[in-house]
């Protein structure tokens, strides 16, 4: 909804600039004709505002439907079969795993002392 221009309302930051870059077109064009292009100007002005409203309010209602198709993709996903328990690790004959971090021991055989003469 357009608030009204009143004494007590501000126009927003660069208005004035716009303003006078408005009128400094206008005064270019030749004066017999300075009316009607000032008058088609404002239409023109108009109308992409219009335009650029509409196809805000259009992005946010996909935006809007693509969020609900989302939704309700989760909410209707079929459950598969139940999901077979491992058995415990003690039972597998494991004791534990490795905490990550934390070197490995090592595989290798330890050196041999070698006796020399």
């Amino acid at each position: 909804m357009a608030v009204k221009a009143t004494a007590t309302t501000r126009a927003p930051n660069g208005t004035k600039t716009l303003v006078q870059a408005f009128f400094a077109a206008a005064d270019d064009v030749p004066e017999p004709r300075r009316d009607a292009v000032v008058k088609a100007a404002l239409a023109a002005i108009r109308d992409q505002i219009k335009d650029a409203r509409e196809q805000e309010k259009a992005a946010k209602a996909n935006a809007k439907a693509r969020a609900g198709k989302a939704a309700a993709a989760r909410r209707t996903k079929v459950a598969g079969p139940a999901r077979k328990q491992q058995p415990a690790a003690a039972a597998r004959g494991k004791t534990g795993r490795a905490k990550p971090g934390r070197p490995r021991a090592s595989a290798k055989p330890a050196p041999q002392a070698t006796s020399e003469p």
